[in-house]
């Protein structure tokens, strides 16, 4: 009887939709929508006096530059595996970095005493971890990252935990919460996410390329393709040399 090897199965072509996907919240097409609203923002803003003719004002233009910045944060958390070793989004102010730091220092300190506690055995003696939120992500937005903070330093003053006893002690991380509640530049970031963390992947992406596609045509308009002078304008917002934008 002649043999028979088994059918070997055929290998996927590596070019196919499934393979040059990647994984993530935002897929590859909506990565390169990220790149292209970069692009076309850097161009509008050096030609942003002859722009607001068109009604594309700088306010316009931050509203681009929030979207693009929303889109950044949420490819940056979801490309990595863990919660506890995501980017620290709300981190890019010295207010920020500060107060997120003041509240691991409290946590830390809680679980000292935790197991400084447990070391006898004796469960009625325990020091337990409720309330000092071990394990969540405190600075998701600016709104959870105050009542974080409010939350984790009652509790260590209520607690007496180490470090957080003389009144001195006390001021230091209240000073610490307050500086960042006064920082101007994490209020503007909070007024953003109002506006933009409600959104899903998607809408946030259709809001970014709507509001691209707008920059565009108003210097499809100032800058036309019949005047070879404005391509080279034309290639910084992304547009065709020979023919007008199309969508």
């Amino acid at each position: 009887m002649e043999n028979q090897s088994e059918p070997q199965p055929t290998p996927a072509p590596e070019n196919t939709p499934e393979a040059s996907q990647p994984r993530g919240y935002f897929n590859r097409a909506q990565l390169d929508d990220v790149d292209d609203a970069v692009t076309v923002l850097a161009a509008a803003r050096v030609r942003q006096t002859e722009l607001a003719e068109q009604d594309i004002t700088a306010v316009y233009l931050d509203g681009l530059k929030d979207a693009i910045q929303e889109a950044q944060s949420r490819i940056a958390a979801a490309a990595l595996a863990k919660d506890q070793a995501k980017t620290d989004t709300l981190e890019a102010s010295a207010s920020a970095r500060d107060l997120i730091a003041a509240l691991r220092r409290i946590q830390s300190s809680a679980r000292q005493k935790n197991r400084m506690l447990a070391e006898d055995g004796d469960p009625t003696t325990n020091f337990p971890l409720d309330g000092y939120l071990i394990g969540v992500r405190i600075n998701v937005s600016r709104s959870v990252l105050l009542q974080s903070a409010r939350t984790l330093i009652d509790r260590a003053i209520a607690d007496a935990l180490p470090g957080h006893r003389t009144p001195q002690q006390i001021t230091d991380v209240n000073n610490i919460l307050t500086a960042y509640e006064n920082d101007e530049t994490e209020q503007a970031a909070g007024n953003t996410e109002k506006g933009l963390a409600h959104l899903d992947r998607d809408a946030l992406i259709e809001l970014l390329n709507t509001r691209r596609a707008a920059v565009q045509f108003a210097a499809d308009a100032i800058w036309p393709y019949t005047q070879e002078s404005t391509r080279p304008i034309r290639t910084a917002f992304l547009l065709p040399a020979t023919r007008p934008l199309a969508f």
